[in-house]
């Protein structure tokens, strides 16, 4: 046999099993690409049956419907069921001073605690799950999920609007899990329960701050929606625990009436007797936040610097280190001033002129300088200091002072046994008298009644909070 006999058999066999091997793989990998390309297409096709599936839930969840049936297409490469313990959420109002805290349950909260518990209730969940892949109707909205990162698809039953909380929590019940042709049915027998306003708990809002806490499979979703889009501020961030708490702040009214508010009145020497008109009362929210906040809005170069004496017309003025006014006149005929002082602010000689309003923002500690006189024979809602918990309040020598101080978490002191002439309200932690009293002329202003403290932008007033449970049956 020749070599030239035995190539052309050898050759064609050669040819033969590179084509059968190229075929072989070709069909593999493209299997491999047609299924998930599937698996792409029927998630994608679910997200728009979820939000569809969202919009009929709140139609029964809200009570506007008793009975809907509803159809998530055909689904071949995962499966839908329902989770009823998917997620929970706790409101509660807080007026104590250690801050948010943590609860178990509504139990955990006494008769004579300065929480007041809303709602402690669970938060079912419709599931589509496709490869460790998830897309979840909870809370009235849809959500998206893979691994430890998720993200909102639409919108939760969460509307905060013009000083005003609405948050029906809907609670998925049922049970069933399907494959195929997805169909079934969302239905609710019960009235929705009321949690807030009810006969114990009512509107408006005054003091304190509202908490709103989510535990969720879905929680950086949450954490997300409530960044974006809830006005508040992420007290807590998703974690191990799966939990995002968020705070909303509820504005702190004065009466007009009452010139000193304190958690603690230190009487002067061995007088134990102070002012009818003076309150020990707490629960003001400290204006931290509000004073980072403004910082930030400095940062960009959008705040002029503070100058220490002269005429300052309206505008922001920003001071990034301890400063001294004396000698300063506020125009504010054309708008309202805002100032921002990340130190100590030392007041001695400070005027309004015009309408407007002066607001003062200090991270550090505020003092009135001796023979201070600050916005004298003006209107005490012109003007405002808000002081950081990091800083105290000092009166050094003989001063006056219209307006408000907020500095709800400092102590307040006199230095030098001071006469002190004030009109208008101050809010403190801790009001030490050291042997003044009789020297302290703390007057109220009527102008003040009903005056609002913080909240930001969006503070809030109005708390609707109900539970609807809604019925899930998949066919």
């Amino acid at each position: 046999m020749t070599t030239r006999a035995v190539s052309n058999p050898v050759g064609v066999i050669l040819i033969l099993g590179m084509t059968v091997l190229s075929v072989g793989a070709l069909v593999a990998v493209g299997g491999a690409v047609i299924d998930d390309t599937r698996a792409d297409a029927e998630r994608s096709q679910m997200e728009n049956s979820m939000s569809a599936f969202s919009s009929k839930a709140s139609l029964v969840g809200l009570g506007e419907s008793g009975h809907q049936r509803f159809s998530l297409g055909r689904v071949s490469q995962g499966r839908v069921d329902v989770r009823e313990d998917a997620g929970n959420v706790r409101i509660w109002v807080d007026r104590s001073d250690d801050g948010s805290g943590d609860f178990d349950d509504c139990d955990d909260i006494s008769d004579d605690s300065e929480r007041t518990c809303i709602a402690d209730a669970t938060m079912g969940a419709v599931v589509y799950e496709n490869d460790g892949r998830e897309i979840a109707y909870q809370g009235g909205g849809v959500w998206a999920r893979q691994d430890d990162f998720s993200r909102m698809l639409s919108p939760p039953e969460f509307h905060y609007r013009a000083e005003t909380l609405t948050f029906p929590i809907i609670n998925v019940t049922g049970s069933g899990a399907a494959s195929g042709d997805v169909r079934g049915t969302v239905s609710s027998d019960e009235e929705a329960r009321q949690l807030y306003p009810n006969n114990d708990l009512t509107n408006p809002l005054a003091n304190g701050t509202v908490y709103v806490e989510i535990e969720s499979e879905y929680c950086r979703g949450w954490q997300s929606f409530f960044e974006r889009r809830s006005q508040g501020r992420v007290e807590n961030k998703c974690g191990d625990d799966k939990t995002v708490i968020v705070d909303l702040s509820v504005p702190f009214i004065l009466t007009g009436d009452d010139p000193v508010i304190a958690e603690e009145i230190i009487p002067s020497g061995n007088r134990t007797d102070i002012p009818e008109s003076w309150r020990e009362e707490g629960g003001a929210p400290p204006p931290d936040s509000e004073i980072d906040a403004k910082l930030e809005e400095c940062t960009d170069g959008s705040c002029d610097s503070l100058p220490t004496s002269g005429d300052i017309s309206h505008g922001k003025y920003v001071a990034s280190a301890d400063h001294t006014m004396d000698g300063v006149t506020f125009k504010t005929g054309s708008g309202d001033t805002t100032v921002v002082v990340d130190g100590d602010l030392t007041a001695k000689q400070v005027d309004v002129e015009g309408d407007g309003n002066v607001t003062l923002y200090v991270r550090g500690e505020f003092r009135l300088s001796g023979s201070g006189d600050i916005n004298s024979g003006g209107d005490a809602d012109q003007f405002i200091t808000l002081v950081d918990s990091d800083g105290d309040v000092r009166f050094n020598g003989n001063s006056a002072y219209t307006g408000v101080i907020y500095a709800p978490k400092s102590t307040t002191s006199f230095n030098g046994n001071p006469a002190i002439d004030y009109k208008g309200v101050l809010v403190t932690y801790k009001f030490d008298l050291n042997g003044n009293l009789d020297k302290l002329d703390f007057q109220p202003a009527e102008e003040l009644d009903d005056y609002r403290i913080l909240g930001g932008e969006r503070p809030l007033t109005y708390l609707h909070i109900s539970e609807n449970n809604v019925e899930i049956q998949i066919e």
